[in-house]
């Protein structure tokens, strides 16, 4: 039986790259192409996901900045002999359990509450400098 690989990583707003990987048992034998097609549909813009929501690594920066935000990118998904990797063993999850995973966080939403507490902090920070320059800038002046 071979298995899934699903790649990923982060990208900054900088374009600075960490990428991850997780490798599940395919169990009911679906084919890359159907697990690659459904993953799509289920991701923001088809590549957009948080990883927390479907209990994958996050791969941020030890040191957050201006230049992060809560989102990771979908790569590709390919067949594999390598042994399954997942960062939560104790589940078990097979590829099949993922793309429900996946459907969950689609139908509820991708919550970009759902990160580390330093990066929720530093979005709010920019959220609010933002809406402060707005304020000041609403009357037309520089």
């Amino acid at each position: 039986m071979t298995n899934i690989r699903f790649v990923y990583m982060y990208r900054d707003a900088s374009n600075y790259k960490q990428h991850g990987e997780v490798i599940l048992p395919n169990e009911t034998q679906r084919t890359v192409e159907e697990v690659d097609t459904q993953i799509r549909s289920l991701l923001s813009d088809g590549l957009f996901f948080i990883a927390r929501q479907v209990q994958v690594e996050e791969r941020f920066f030890d040191v957050v900045s201006e230049d992060d935000h809560p989102w990771h990118e979908f790569v590709m998904v390919e067949a594999t002999t390598d042994p399954a990797f997942d960062p939560i063993p104790e589940q078990q999850r097979d590829i099949t359990t993922f793309l429900k995973e996946l459907e969950q966080a689609h139908h509820t939403g991708w919550d970009e509450a759902q990160v580390r507490e330093d990066l929720i902090q530093q979005i709010e920070k920019e959220r609010q400098e933002l809406k402060r320059w707005l304020d000041t800038h609403r009357d037309g002046t520089p």
